[in-house]
């Protein structure tokens, strides 16, 4: 049985986002490392991922307690969001 072709899609990047993708692939092919990474920006949102995280420890606060939490996190966000990002070297 032959397997059909997988679609090639060729793509031009600028030379120091190829240079930063190839310094982070740790071992994996560039094209896998781009494959990975299209496959989680599809995926779940970093405040879903973070709300699952924390949601084990919030359930045994009470509501006063888990208001405190809460507040905390929507400031760390806010912070966050207001910083911009810094490049890696």
């Amino acid at each position: 049985m032959s397997r059909s072709p997988r679609p090639s899609f060729h793509v031009r990047l600028p030379p120091e986002l190829k240079a930063r993708l190839e310094a982070v692939r740790g071992g994996k092919s560039l094209n896998r490392e781009v494959v990975d990474r299209l496959e989680r920006s599809f995926g779940e949102d970093l405040a879903s991922q973070f709300g699952n995280v924390i949601a084990a420890y919030l359930a045994p606060l009470d509501d006063e307690d888990r208001a405190k939490v809460v507040d905390l996190a929507s400031e760390l966000a806010a912070i966050l969001m207001a910083k911009p990002r810094k490049r890696a070297p």
